[in-house]
């Protein structure tokens, strides 16, 4: 019995250290593809507001002479759009649903910033529909930027500014300096002392704790850190 529990208690502690190194490379993983989707949508635009079936059967020429009609750029600049089409969504269905946006990317990365600031200066509109330019954004990055814009707006109601920086950043703007966080986390203490309580989310701080414990000090090695690893042994123990 005693072989029997020595044995099973090896396994289990094989098993955790199996499943600790699984989960932090999964977080790195997690980090690297949304951080390469986002340098993938770098030439991405997103227009707003367009009606369904405006652009008929040539969506890239229909956007190129909106962009040259509706936005100030000199006559004789190459857009050079190398696709456009509506977002991967279902179509709505009734007239009071929510259209679909206009993915358009662009050849040019410098285009396409010149372009989207030059729409971010003035109101635009498309037979009476206001029209919205914004980043193409991936889920995650969404998600985090709509937290941000809720603390934002909360901001706003105590007469104080702030804006955010690509990709979710809070910048807050107070008499005693300008405070920029990385994350809403790190600006819990703070909001909270304006009145402003921020709910961190569950998959961003497990997240987190798993980087965080992605490095661990080297036994007799002081100040030095390597990754963790797993054995030839433990992997059989995680496969039988």
């Amino acid at each position: 019995m005693e072989e029997r529990i020595g044995n099973a208690e090896d396994r289990t502690a094989r098993l955790e250290r199996s499943a600790a190194f699984l989960l932090q490379q999964a977080a790195k993983l997690s980090v690297k593809c949304d951080d390469m989707e986002s340098r993938m949508r770098r030439n991405n635009i997103r227009i707003h507001g367009i009606p369904e079936g405006a652009e008929k059967n040539d969506t890239i020429d229909f956007v190129t002479g909106l962009i040259k009609s509706k936005i100030q750029i000199a006559d004789d600049m190459e857009i050079h759009i190398e696709r456009a089409h509506r977002s991967l969504v279902a179509k709505p269905k009734g007239g009071d649903a929510p259209q679909r946006a206009n993915v358009v990317r662009f050849l040019d990365y410098r285009i396409k910033e010149y372009v989207i600031r030059q729409a971010w200066t003035q109101k635009i509109s498309y037979e009476g529909h206001n029209i919205y330019f914004n980043l193409d954004y991936t889920t995650e990055v969404q998600k985090k930027r709509k937290q941000v814009r809720d603390v934002i707006k909360k901001l706003k109601e105590k007469n104080v500014k702030a804006q955010s920086p690509y990709p979710a950043q809070l910048k807050v703007f107070l008499d005693s300096g300008t405070k920029t966080f990385a994350t809403l986390t790190e600006a819990a203490p703070m909001l909270k002392n304006m009145g402003i309580n921020v709910e961190e989310d569950r998959m961003e701080r497990l997240q987190r704790e798993m980087m965080r414990n992605s490095w661990t000090t080297a036994t007799g090695q002081s100040g030095r850190q390597r990754q963790p690893h797993i054995t030839e042994a433990d992997v059989h123990a995680l496969m039988e």
